[in-house]
């Protein structure tokens, strides 16, 4: 091979590993970096290959390194979650030790729960065909929706061979948007594209123009809608991925026209997960979703089907868990009385640690709080804080130098990123702070502030508990409505209509006006709207107990609700107190008003505790850490038969089935069951108990080793001690110190020959769950 030669500058083979593109020589379009199939960093929109989340425009380089042990996230305490309902002892058990052991079912309004079995569009419907005979020709023209007179004016325009025939207009005056498409579409049917439509307003009177084609002339692309209803609905399975992402993700993939947030849905379901759900989107061809996700290997759409509403936050009775527990290490008979509280009793509806982020620096609560209190500077900051992922470079440019020159260090496919959505406002408008923070996805502001009023709610619920325990206490409150789907997505009903909505009602109207153009009727029913959503919602009526209340029994704990706090709840007397402290301490009061609208909240009630339906669970043997202990719906799909599940595995498994109402916390009640702190960093450092055995082998098969050592050095002694002669211990010794020998060979032996069969049996599915490992702590990080 000729080091000499260009291409191969820095020992690069002819396989173009690390090298330059085709071996021609030179750069390719990137400045300072080689356009090879395998370089030595990745970059989103330069040079493949390498870390696909690393980002290049950082000054470090390189591969972002694992860390041997977890970073500091928030724990349990933090959040305010401390007490419990059960008074057994708990057991060992893992939670997510690897994703695919927590898998979701979204359950919808009329109980249908969620589970993808077909991936395939469904077939286009097809349009009537007309006949070309003379004797049909009528057929074209629908009568009903114009006369024969103006049928024909539009077929001589069709038929005309001058260069200008001129067009002709038709009266709109009292028809409605409805009649107007349809005679578009019948116009459109007869004549195909020869004849180009479009509806004017000439000294403001309404007219629909009809011309003969020609170059300039404006073609309506519009596709007539022919399937069965307005709206496409479609189950999502995803994996390892939120829900949010996943939006952004689908809509990136259909096209330029497509936003994340024209996809709805009805809740957010776990990253670290095996989720499935339902999405909407109103006319948008379900072949385009089929063909966007074909290439993606952790998100697949399918089932689909057609209805008249769109899916909202808050449109789902609950959700169905599978769970797997893994190095269970209790007796059967303590998991069973576990179990049969947890169905029992229930749990304490704690929010859990998903609600308030993982940046134990920058929990979500405290960019609620900052926003709550008008403090939008320093709400901003926290969001731009630096931290690891693709906008580390920008986020750390931003903090020394602003954003000007941030904006430019942003990697170009990170559009739908906050981070990067709040700088190029900033860069755009420094001081417009409402205007960068509009910016955000309604969603993601909501989010903040809800996770401030989660926070509150925990500390309020622990601290009635810890005065008063389980059971209802005078002052308490007990809706006289069914509020078992929380009323919290009240505030977040209108979250997809626009992803980017703006705060100010007098511009969104504006808008609405400018955009459509429509006539007055249209005008007013777009204010009332508007007005509708300007409303407030009424309170929820609540009971408090009295002493004869709680004398009567006919009350539990599992009757009582906390409030959220907010304008439209009424705080319970015996904790009232509590809210006033807590919220006066930051700057609040207890109605949650905001001198901007949108940040005002309304409240709502929550149970302080739940109980779970349809509890089921059984304990199984496995021998393999990083095999499936649960088909997913994938797997269901193709027939995939599991095999991590043996009978006579060294490891035990708790597999546990439950379903919980809308917006509560499976990790709340394996809280319960397991009596351990559910933050990620506790239970990561569990999850190498398949290595901890390994280690506690060698080292016994070390102490024997020693053992064997000391028994013959004594050995050796006595028999030196003896006067049999000189020779016959010296003969001793070699003998001992043979069989010591050929002992030791033995035992290692052995050693090599356990811990290769445990090699062997971990050795191909070990790789590729590591590697999959791996590939979610870098994901983890962009999150964060």
């Amino acid at each position: 091979m000729h080091k000499n030669r260009p291409w191969n500058r820095d020992n690069r083979d002819r396989n173009m590993r690390g090298g330059f593109r085709g071996g021609r020589g030179g750069n390719r379009g990137w400045s300072g970096n080689h356009r090879g199939f395998k370089p030595q960093w990745g970059n989103f929109d330069g040079p493949g290959g390498g870390n696909k989340f690393q980002n290049n425009y950082s000054g470090n380089k390189g591969y972002w390194k694992k860390r041997d042990t977890p970073g500091k996230r928030l724990s349990e305490e933090d959040i305010g979650v401390t007490e419990y309902i059960s008074t057994h002892p708990g057991f060992n058990g893992i939670i997510k030790s690897r994703y695919s052991d927590f898998q979701v079912s979204e359950i919808s309004e009329q109980g249908e729960i969620a589970k993808l079995t077909c991936k395939k569009a469904p077939p286009a419907p097809e349009e009537d065909a007309v006949s070309e005979d003379e004797d049909l020709l009528l057929s074209k023209y629908n009568l009903e929706i114009l006369p024969m007179e103006t049928w024909d004016k539009i077929n001589t325009l069709a038929v005309s061979k001058e260069s200008d025939p001129g067009c002709v207009e038709i009266d709109m005056e009292g028809v409605t948007k409805e009649q107007r498409t349809k005679i578009h579409d019948a116009v459109k049917k007869a004549f195909g594209d020869s004849i180009v439509g479009s509806t004017v307003n000439i000294d403001d009177k309404k007219l629909m123009r009809f011309q003969k084609f020609k170059k300039g002339v404006r073609i309506d692309n519009r596709v007539k809608w022919m399937w069965p209803a307005e709206y496409v609905h479609f189950i999502v399975h995803k994996e390892n991925c939120d829900t949010m992402d996943a939006a952004v993700r689908i809509a990136e993939r259909i096209g330029v026209h497509v936003k994340p947030s024209m996809l709805g849905y009805a809740g957010t379901k776990d990253r670290r997960a095996k989720t499935s759900q339902w999405f909407s989107a109103r006319r948008l061809d379900p072949r385009r979703f089929v063909a966007a996700t074909r290439y993606l290997k952790d998100i697949h759409v399918g089932n689909f089907c057609f209805k008249h509403t769109n899916l909202k936050l808050g449109m789902l009775k609950g959700n169905r868990f599978r769970i797997a527990l893994r190095n269970v290490t209790a007796a059967d008979e303590l998991v069973d009385t576990a179990c049969r509280h947890l169905q029992e009793h229930g749990f304490i509806n704690y929010y859990g640690l998903q609600r308030f982020g993982s940046r134990v620096d920058t929990p979500t609560y405290n960019i609620g709080l900052k926003l709550l209190q008008g403090n939008f500077k320093e709400a901003i900051d926290m969001i731009l804080e630096c931290r690891e992922g693709p906008m580390e470079q920008a986020l750390r440019t931003y903090k020394e130098s602003g954003a000007n020159a941030a904006v430019k260090l942003l990697p170009r496919r990170t559009p739908a990123h906050n981070e990067a959505r709040l700088i190029r406002a900033l860069a755009e408008a420094p001081n417009d702070l409402l205007g960068a923070l509009g910016k955000l996805a309604r969603n993601t502001r909501l989010l903040y502030l809800h996770s401030y009023q989660s926070l509150l709610w925990n500390r309020a619920v622990s601290v009635r508990i810890r005065r008063d325990g389980l059971k209802p206490a005078v002052g308490d409150l007990v809706p006289l409505v069914h509020v078992d789907k929380e009323d919290e997505f009240e505030d977040e009903e209108d979250s997809d209509s626009e992803e980017n909505q703006s705060d100010s009602e007098t511009k969104e109207i504006k808008q609405e006006i400018e955009k459509k153009k429509e006539v007055k009727v249209e005008v007013e029913v777009v204010k009332e709207k508007q007005q509708q959503k300007n409303e407030e919602k009424p309170k929820i009526p609540v009971k408090v107990l009295t002493q004869e209340d709680i004398d009567s029994g006919k009350y539990s704990i599992l009757d009582i609700v906390m409030p959220l706090p907010g304008y439209s709840v009424d705080y319970p007397p015996n904790m009232k107190e509590f809210y006033v402290e807590e919220l006066t301490k930051v700057g609040l009061t207890l109605d949650m008003r905001h001198k901007i609208k949108s940040y005002s909240m309304s409240g709502a009630y929550r149970h302080v505790v739940s109980r779970p339906r349809d509890v089921s669970w059984r304990c199984v043997r496995y021998a393999d850490p990083f095999a499936d202990l649960i088909s997913s719906d994938l797997d269901d799909m193709h027939n995939n038969k599991l095999s991590g599940i043996v009978e006579d595995g060294k490891y035990k498994a708790l597999l546990l089935n439950m379903t919980l109402p809308a917006s509560c916390y499976a990790t709340m009640a394996l809280r319960e069951l397991l009596k351990v702190d559910t933050s990620s960093d506790n239970q990561a450092l569990q999850n190498n108990y398949h290595k901890e055995r390994k280690t506690s082998t060698a080292e016994e098969n070390g102490e024997k080793k020693a053992g064997s050592e000391t028994g013959e050095s004594k050995k050796a002694d006595n028999e030196s001690g003896e006067k049999s002669g000189k020779a016959d211990s010296e003969s001793g010794e070699k003998i001992g110190k043979a069989d010591s020998e050929s002992g030791e060979k033995i035992e290692k032996a052995d050693t090599e020959s356990t811990e290769k069969t445990e090699s062997k049996i971990e050795s191909g599915e070990k790789r590729k769950i590591e590697s999959e490992n791996e590939e979610d702590a870098k994901k983890q990080k962009v999150d964060e």
